[in-house]
């Protein structure tokens, strides 16, 4: 497996699993601690912070694989222009 798709596969692990975790921890609270229906502030400031996590590992995934192909399309245009193709 190259670098690249390592560092991809963990981050896609770290925002299923943050996701998830924000997901149970909502529920948990919403169903089996009492008063039932009501989720403390504590539990939704953890669940919005992993959402958060969630959200920042996809875009900076998302932001560098544009970055990326950019870079890869400036280099190849700059060879174009060279060779006058």
């Amino acid at each position: 497996m190259k670098p690249e798709e390592k560092r991809l596969s963990i981050q896609n692990a770290l925002a299923i699993a943050s996701f998830s975790a924000g997901v149970i921890i909502a529920c948990v609270n919403m169903w089996l601690i009492e008063p039932y229906g009501q989720i403390h502030s504590s539990a939704i400031s953890i669940v919005s912070e992993l959402l958060v996590l969630c959200g920042s590992l996809l875009g900076i995934s998302a932001n560098f694989d544009w970055k990326m192909k950019k870079f890869k399309a400036d280099i190849m245009r700059g060879k174009e222009e060279e060779y006058g193709n």
